[in-house]
């Protein structure tokens, strides 16, 4: 390379590219009728304790992964009385274990939730 410049011209967009590809994948990974565990952590925050089969995934899940936790709508409708389109919660991977565990570290305080059912995510 001549200079800084075109050595970043270049590999910026193939940089870019992969990254790309990489939330692609990312993105598509879902798992049905996942049993959830719930904890609150020492930072008062609610800890969602789940397995997470890897399977023929293209991308491993690391901690730190954002992850989006659902519960369908017929299943928090009849748990709050609501007619809402369900309940969802994002965060962050703060532990898998080796039987492949997850313990999902839940963003914001968390007041209303479906804390007692334990069946029924994605």
């Amino acid at each position: 390379y001549e200079d800084a410049y075109q050595y970043q011209h270049v590999f910026a967009p193939l940089v870019k590219m992969e990254a790309d590809y990489d939330k692609k994948v990312k993105e598509s990974q879902t798992q049905e009728n996942v049993v959830v565990r719930w904890d609150i952590g020492l930072n008062k925050k609610r800890i969602a304790y789940f397995h997470f089969t890897k399977e023929d995934n293209e991308a491993r899940l690391v901690p730190g992964d954002e992850l989006r936790l659902r519960l369908n709508s017929s299943a928090y409708a009849n748990l709050s009385n609501s007619d809402d389109a369900g309940w969802s919660a994002v965060g962050h991977a703060s532990k898998i274990t080796a039987n492949e565990e997850v313990a999902l570290e839940l963003r914001g305080p968390q007041q209303v939730g479906p804390w007692d059912i334990n069946h029924g995510f994605t």
